[in-house]
Formats: structure tokens, C-alpha cells, sequence
């Protein structure tokens, strides 16, 4: 569990220290929230988190390594999720050129899988060099 938690940790420190700092490219709210709640994740992730934990906690420690190897695709949806709910709230709104946001998140998703199963090889690896 806790390697399913420590991501979202850390990427809500860098950004908290990246925002302090005056390092942050967002220069207004609005263009922060898009950066880090879209481009970033951060509440897909969240409810990822909270929905794996409550699934994990029910299997073997076996079954749970199985299931790490799938969780960077199971996370997809929760990653496409705000993109395309916000998109397609904003085009019904009238504002077409929100339109290309729907599809946006499609250009993260190598970058969002490659990463994923880097972190689940390292949580792999840790759990059978500690725990084997």
C-alpha cells in the first residue's frame, strides 16, 4: 500500500516546492489547476489510490503482485476521465476550443505508461529483494 501512496506524495511536494519557489510556469490559478489537475493527475490519481487500496486489500500478497503489472493500464481511465468530462462540459458550453482537450490526454499516455511501469518494476524489485 504504501507504494501506492508514496507517488502521489511526492508529486504533491515538488508541486507545493515548484509553486513556492517561483519555479512554477503557471502564471495565473487557471493555468496552474490545468497543469497540475489535468496534465499531471494529481485527482485521478487520488481516486486511483483510493480505489486500488480498497480493491488490494481484499488479495493475497500474490494476487497483488500480479495486479501490479496492470495498474498503469487500469489507471487510463481515471487519467482520461477529467480530461474528457471537462472538455465535453466546455464544448456544450459553447467554447469550441476546448474541443482538442478532450483528445489532449491521448499525447500523455506513452509518457503516463512508460512511467507507470518503471514504478511498478522499482515496486517489484524493493518488495522481492525485502521481502523474498
Amino acid at each position: 500500500m504504501t507504494a501506492l501512496w508514496v507517488p502521489i506524495a511526492v508529486l504533491v511536494v515538488l508541486m507545493i516546492l515548484d509553486w513556492t519557489t517561483g519555479h512554477s510556469g503557471a502564471t495565473d490559478w487557471k493555468q496552474f489547476l490545468t497543469i497540475y489537475v489535468l496534465w499531471f493527475g494529481i485527482p485521478s490519481y487520488l481516486a486511483f489510490a483510493t480505489w486500488a487500496t480498497r480493491v488490494l486489500s481484499t488479495l493475497t500478497e500474490r494476487q497483488i503482485l500480479k495486479r501490479v503489472w496492470y495498474a498503469p493500464l487500469t489507471f487510463i481511465p481515471f487519467y482520461a476521465a477529467p480530461w474528457l468530462i471537462g472538455g465535453l462540459v466546455l464544448v456544450l458550453l459553447g467554447n469550441l476550443g476546448w474541443f482538442p482537450m478532450m483528445v489532449g490526454w491521448l499525447a500523455f499516455l506513452p509518457y503516463l505508461l512508460i512511467a507507470g511501469y518503471v514504478v511498478s518494476g522499482l515496486t517489484v524489485a524493493l518488495y522481492r529483494t525485502v521481502f523474498s
